[in-house]
């Protein structure tokens, strides 16, 4: 049966880019596309990870999603779902809230900083301090690479967070890469090349481009994430699942776009 859901039920999130539509259900939250084709976006992000360093090698994890297809508002919709990692003794807490509790209004502190490496540094440094979380500049390097290499355009400062526990404070799970893969189809229309695409994202928070963001960040913490070389064969293996999810007449278009995106990025990105 699938799941059912209406806006009354809904969390909202608020994103960079609107509203999303998230519901929590049998302890798996459910997100609904919004724009395009996140969820399939998010289902390639999380099998991508899987086969790189982030659980073997370092104390950081990531959310595994998975397609599904739900009712919403009556109507059949396509989205994800993932596995719900807060409980009653853990919370998610965004740099944005956990700054303006602490220190302040987070985006004006960086606006006054001159530059995108001496934001990252205060970024990461102050988290560590107010935390404890002594390798937070390197998860924040790791977030940003994965961004970078899969051109996740909304990593706003409520799409970085840390969880709250009883005894402190712990990394929170690598979320939300619904926004790469040129899925906003509004933003990045379906009739352009990706190669024209991919030039114009800009990376977030800081709105630079994606590669100066990593160089940054690596400059000053080292690059974190290892991945294995992944071929065009092995990205439309991937792909095939979550694909089919989409009408027929789509997925031929939403694959090439999605294959040149990642192996655009897979380029410029030193995993």
């Amino acid at each position: 049966m699938k799941p059912s859901f209406a806006t009354g039920d809904k969390i909202a999130v608020t994103s960079s880019k609107g509203n999303q539509e998230k519901w929590l259900s049998a302890g798996r939250w459910y997100k609904v596309d919004q724009f395009g084709y996140e969820g399939l976006s998010e289902v390639l992000a999380s099998s991508i990870l899987s086969r790189s360093n982030i659980l073997s090698d370092t104390p950081f994890t990531f959310v595994d999603y998975k397609m599904e297809r739900m009712k919403v508002h009556g109507i059949e919709r396509n989205g994800c779902s993932s596995k719900n990692f807060n409980g009653p003794d853990i919370s998610i807490i965004t740099l944005s809230r956990l700054f303006g509790n602490t220190v302040g209004p987070l985006s004006t502190k960086l606006s006054e900083l001159s530059s995108d490496k001496k934001r990252i540094e205060y970024l990461a440094n102050k988290t560590t301090e107010i935390t404890g979380l002594t390798l937070f500049p390197q998860y924040l390097t790791l977030l940003f690479e994965c961004d970078a290499l899969f051109l996740n355009d909304d990593r706003h400062l409520n799409n970085i967070a840390v969880l709250q526990t009883s005894n402190g404070y712990d990394y929170c799970p690598i979320f939300d890469n619904g926004a790469g893969f040129l899925s906003n189809t509004q933003i990045y229309p379906m009739d352009i090349s990706p190669a024209g695409l991919i030039k114009i994202a800009k990376a977030r928070p800081f709105n630079t481009t994606f590669n100066r963001q990593i160089r940054s960040a690596a400059s000053l913490f080292g690059s974190q994430l290892k991945l294995p070389r992944i071929s065009e064969s092995e990205l439309r293996t991937l792909l095939a699942e979550p694909l089919s999810f989409y009408p027929s007449r789509d997925q031929g278009l939403i694959a090439d776009r999605v294959v040149s995106t990642f192996l655009t990025r897979q380029k410029h990105c030193n995993c």
